[in-house]
């Protein structure tokens, strides 16, 4: 297959309700969601710098210091683009449920910076949350697109050992990539610099899957990227008691906007697992 022809198997957008406009209309209903969070009475803190040398490795926190639960959420963008404003529907759903939100930013990956130091990057960020919240008793963390694999990573893989936090009760992931393997030969990929060893090595483990031992909420829509579809479809078979949820009339795109919108199964579903955690 030529890289065309596989990129386009992974491009989230041309899979999109609307191809043509996907990028303006998410860009322009996250925006619209920061800006109604920046004038609601919500307590925030904004670009917070846990590594001065990055720059793009901030987070913000949209609730009080002092929660008892805490979700840490890393946005998404093939860590080439997006930032962590992008991914603040999910706080009016948790500050129901007395959740304080943290968006986690990190430096995109290019040639001269590889993913695995931006997988780094992102895990210190969240490492740098959680030595925050040191009164909170419950914490979650989740991701979005390829936020989700950096959300498997500091989680599962068997090389991290720094995010073994007792307090993490459960993970959200949304419409994410975890195999990259292919990506090597997609213009994605030539963006990133990513060679076949560093694909490989960023790479998800499947079978670690199997030894969770707290819950996870897996959400998967129709209107998406083929690639992206089959690999949450597959994730959802390897473990018994995983929650998955599949959304026929959502995109990779309206899986994280339809979070804000009370009537939207997107918006029950995580608002259920929040509260089950």
């Amino acid at each position: 297959m030529n890289t065309s022809d596989l990129t386009y198997l992974y491009s989230c957008s041309a899979h999109s309700k609307n191809p043509e406009k996907a990028g303006d209309e998410f860009d322009s209903k996250v925006e619209k969601i920061y800006n109604d969070l920046k004038n609601s009475s919500i307590k925030r803190q904004e670009d917070l710098a846990y590594n001065p040398n990055g720059e793009l490795t901030q987070i913000d926190i949209w609730g009080p210091e002092d929660a008892e639960k805490v979700l840490i959420m890393i946005h998404g963008g093939y860590w080439l683009i997006g930032n962590r404003k992008k991914c603040l529907a999910v706080v009016p759903v948790a500050q129901k449920l007395g959740f304080t939100v943290v968006s986690v930013g990190y430096d995109y990956a290019n040639k001269d910076h590889p993913l695995s130091k931006t997988i780094e990057e992102a895990l210190d960020g969240v490492q740098f949350s959680l030595n925050k919240f040191r009164s909170a008793k419950k914490i979650v963390i989740g991701g979005h697109s390829v936020g989700a694999h950096l959300a498997f990573q500091g989680e599962f893989h068997e090389t991290v050992t720094k995010l073994k936090d007792p307090r993490i009760r459960g993970v959200f992931l949304s419409s994410g990539i975890y195999k990259i393997q292919e990506l090597v030969h997609t213009s994605y990929g030539q963006d990133l610099g990513l060679t076949s060893e560093e694909a490989e090595t960023c790479s998800c483990d499947y079978d670690l899957f199997k030894t969770i031992q707290f819950p996870i909420l897996l959400t998967n829509c129709k209107i998406e990227s083929p690639k992206l579809y089959q690999q949450n479809l597959e994730i959802s078979h390897l473990v018994p008691n995983i929650q998955y949820k599949e959304y026929a009339n959502e995109d990779h795109f309206t899986i994280l906007t339809e979070l804000i919108n009370e009537n939207s199964p997107v918006h029950t579903d995580c608002f259920n697992f929040l509260y089950s955690v």
